[in-house]
């Protein structure tokens, strides 16, 4: 049988990422390409309490059906988790979702048509990319240094879309400890593009699923907090702080626009499920959210700094990394006439693995990068795979 499908499905993709990662389930081969949260830090003792609890306490709310926009239980319990953050929120600012990727989802559905401009960091989150590339979306980059975004940069993409005649809907960024780069907005730059938003009229997306993997001190203040809630609209998750396998995240915005993802949410799923809110609830309120997040900082910042030690121990001249002060990867830049995916078949015959940092650019640059997971392989994994990998680099140049 042949299917006509529709103009979207036309648009998808296949992840190069994931087709590549393929060859990696080579046994012996050392993975520095996933982003995943370390396996020992899953709180399954307290889980598994709490969902015998629940079940028997609130089993007749955990096991039906709930509201869209989320269990007032469970609102309730992040209102205080943000607090505990720094970032104040109401109950009518919040919306939960399946994970922050179908907060990214219902904001594509929401904002974007065919040839919406978005504009975004260079490089950027993949699966930003992908559901903005499913969506039509005209995708415009703005390139970065160490302190993130450069305002400057931002200022020409958005001249350029105002003499076009089509203004961006948003601009989306990840202001700290950036997937891919590892790098973090200063608060300057935060401040700046506040305003330059605000004089452009434009609402700012800002994707934070690794703020509280700080390994300097507290958080530097969020967006959100910066603008008081007003045009920005922010995107969490517990996926990468502490546990994916519940695809828990939510969505922050004025009470207006929440109303609106909440209608488009309901086309899409109905709601987030109950009962994994009401077991999380109860995990924030007990004190096990914060203690988890503090076990993870002191557990990656150790394989932060044994990476970043091995770097400069191996790495020939002429290759440059990021140095992240926290969450999950770090950026590799290789010499202009290296490429990531060339070379790639010959680092995992070298048993080690990495992903190639073309596929976190909407432009197709960036072919001389390559991303670094820290937070997933142990300490004596890293010490081995860098001077693997560096070899590989090595002969490549």
């Amino acid at each position: 049988m042949s299917y006509e499908l529709s103009k979207l499905a036309g648009r998808l993709v296949s992840s190069e990422i994931r087709e590549l990662l393929k060859m990696t389930r080579k046994p012996g081969v050392i993975s520095f390409g996933g982003g995943l949260p370390d396996a020992s830090l899953f709180p399954i003792a307290d889980i598994t309490e709490i969902t015998a609890e629940v079940l028997r306490d609130k089993g007749y709310l955990a096991l039906q059906y709930g509201p869209t926009s989320g269990e007032p239980e469970f609102i309730e319990a992040l209102v205080g988790h943000q607090a505990d953050f720094g970032e104040e929120v109401s109950r009518e600012q919040i919306c939960v979702t399946s994970s922050s990727q179908q907060g990214i989802d219902l904001l594509t559905l929401l904002f974007l048509d065919v040839g919406s401009p978005v504009v975004m960091e260079l490089p950027s989150y993949l699966g930003s990319i992908q559901a903005f590339r499913r969506a039509g979306a005209d995708m415009r980059g703005v390139a970065m240094d160490d302190d993130g975004m450069r305002i400057d940069r931002l200022r020409q993409v958005l001249d350029e879309l105002e003499k076009e005649g089509k203004p961006a809907r948003f601009i989306y960024t990840i202001p700290d400890f950036q997937n891919p780069a590892g790098v973090s907005m200063n608060v300057e730059r935060r401040l700046a593009l506040l305003r330059l938003a605000e004089e452009r009229n434009i609402p700012v997306v800002e994707d934070s699923p690794y703020r509280e993997l700080t390994f300097q001190g507290e958080p530097l203040p969020s967006l959100w907090t910066l603008a008081k809630g007003k045009g920005v609209i922010g995107m969490k998750t517990f996926s990468k702080v502490l546990f994916p396998g519940m695809r828990m995240g939510w969505l922050q915005a004025d009470a207006q626009l929440i109303t609106k993802l909440a209608m488009v949410k309901q086309s899409v799923d109905l709601c987030t499920p109950s009962f994994t809110q009401l077991i999380l609830a109860e995990f924030i309120r007990r004190g096990r959210m914060r203690a988890g997040i503090e076990a993870a900082r002191a557990c990656y910042r150790p394989k932060l700094e044994a990476m970043l030690k091995a770097l400069k121990e191996n790495m020939p001249e002429g290759v440059t990394w990021s140095r992240p002060r926290g969450g999950m990867f770090l950026w590799v830049r290789l010499p202009e006439q290296v490429d990531a995916k060339e070379i790639f078949p010959r680092a995992v015959e070298n048993q080690v693995a990495y992903v190639i940092g073309r596929a976190f650019h909407c432009d197709g640059s960036g072919h001389n990068s390559l991303r670094l997971n820290y937070s997933f392989p142990t300490i004596e994994q890293i010490g081995k795979g860098i001077p693997l990998l560096a070899k590989v680099i090595r002969e490549a140049m």
